[in-house]
């Protein structure tokens, strides 16, 4: 959902914060360029991938090295990169044997939902530096995995929930954290789109692909293997085994907000209803959901509303209830004392400004892997595990139509 935001301003302002970045430190070495391996450079890869090259040259990083299971999409990434550089890019059709190439320090991922957490786990144990796009996971054993496999060898790793390096965004954290709006009492992210078929392929598009084209075995990655199905490669979103569709793709940048506002990590309970309404196609994922999350302890508890459609766009809307009033991000931009008669509310309406120094996404990854400064990242590995139990457990309430908790000790989500 990150057309949402006015991309405009957002990267007008991180180019401008680039010009204030601190200097490079002597880790590593100014002169060592750090080598950068992209593994699905499809259209989000491809996007991050323009990022890389163009944010690189401040911090001496490079792409040399392009992966991909699908030959068409492999040749395009190796043409761009090699055209951007003027020098020749080494291509790899599977990602264990990038991940096996000492010439590279870092990778991005941006493969389908269902590989990340995977990838991501062989990545750090590679000894590779990561950008994993979001969800950092959607199975729960393997989310866990790739979480301790981060923190046993200290990989520096950025997910791509890019609302953490928005500069407004950044000083609605800090305003809520002063205690401006008081205590949360309820958040509602309500993102809806008209956006018929969403996420689905043309017949065309499906037709023009042979499975001679793709590594099907690498694309289901442990999945339970089925026969070559082009409509599950390329609208793998619409697909329970492979994503949660809106879950996945949209909450988890709304989610990752609200933890980014409140300092919470993960939910304590969620409870979901969905359905396909509307856009009957192909799809097994709804169109139309409701998710209610609780969150925090005895007097800090507050709720959480998600909301998507996929078949009207009106009433979009991001919004912190608090004890002493009330703040608006996303579309609006400001804190007021609406709703609010305690002592101490707000008699004014104020707007929140850009924070000062922030960076572009992809800068302040490649900031932090120059100078091995994991605590200086806007989405760190712990922002995505949150993000991905949130959205795990907004699924399986989903599907099971049951309420789910997670147990932050055994890291385990269950019925209760």
């Amino acid at each position: 959902m990150s057309d949402i935001l006015n991309r405009r301003r957002f990267l007008a302002a991180s180019a401008a914060a680039l010009g204030a970045a601190r200097p490079i430190s002597a880790q590593p070495a100014a002169n060592d360029s750090i080598r950068i391996g992209v593994i699905g450079p499809g259209g989000r890869g491809t996007a991050i991938m323009k990022e890389c090259i163009e944010y690189g040259s401040r911090y001496n990083a490079r792409v040399t090295a392009v992966c991909d299971i699908w030959k068409q999409r492999l040749e395009a990434a190796d043409k761009l990169v090699s055209e951007s550089y003027g020098t020749k890019t080494k291509t790899y059709p599977r990602h264990e044997e990038l991940l096996a190439d000492k010439d590279i320090d870092a990778v991005i991922i941006a493969t389908p939902d269902h590989q990340h957490s995977k990838m991501l786990k062989a990545a750090v144990e590679a000894g590779k530096d990561v950008y994993c796009e979001k969800p950092m996971g959607n199975v729960l054993s393997e989310l866990n995995a790739a979480y301790e496999a981060v923190k046993s060898t200290g990989r520096i790793v950025q997910i791509g929930t890019q609302r953490r390096s928005d500069p407004q965004y950044r000083m609605a954290a800090d305003w809520v954290r002063e205690g401006r709006i008081g205590d949360v009492a309820k958040v509602d992210v309500i993102w809806n789109a008209y956006s018929p078929y969403r996420w689905a392929k043309k017949a065309e598009d499906l037709n023009s692909l042979k499975e001679s084209d793709v590594d099907w075995e690498q694309f289901l990655m442990g999945k339970p293997y089925r026969p070559f199905d082009p409509k599950i490669y390329r609208s793998f979103r619409l697909f329970r085994e492979f994503s949660s569709a809106i879950i996945d793709q949209w909450m988890t940048h709304g989610i990752d907000v609200v933890h980014m506002l409140t300092g919470e990590k993960y939910p304590v309970t969620a409870v979901a209803e969905g359905a396909i309404l509307k856009w009957n196609d192909y799809r097994e994922n709804p169109d139309t959901i409701q998710v209610v999350l609780k969150y925090g302890e005895r007097s800090k508890e507050f709720l959480v509303t998600y909301a998507t459609t996929l078949i009207n766009a009106s009433g979009h809307l991001t919004r912190v209830q608090g004890t002493k009033g009330t703040m608006l991000v996303e579309n609006e931009w400001n804190i007021s004392g609406d709703g609010s008669n305690n002592p101490g509310t707000l008699k004014e309406i104020i707007e929140i400004p850009e924070k000062p120094g922030t960076l572009h996404h992809m800068a302040n990854w490649l900031d932090c892997v120059r100078r091995r400064a994991p605590q200086d990242l806007y989405a760190p590995v712990e922002a995505g595990y949150g993000h991905s139990i949130a959205c795990i457990m907004s699924a399986d309430a989903l599907w099971s139509g049951r309420r789910m908790r997670f147990d932050p000790e055994r890291h385990e989500i269950a019925a209760g």
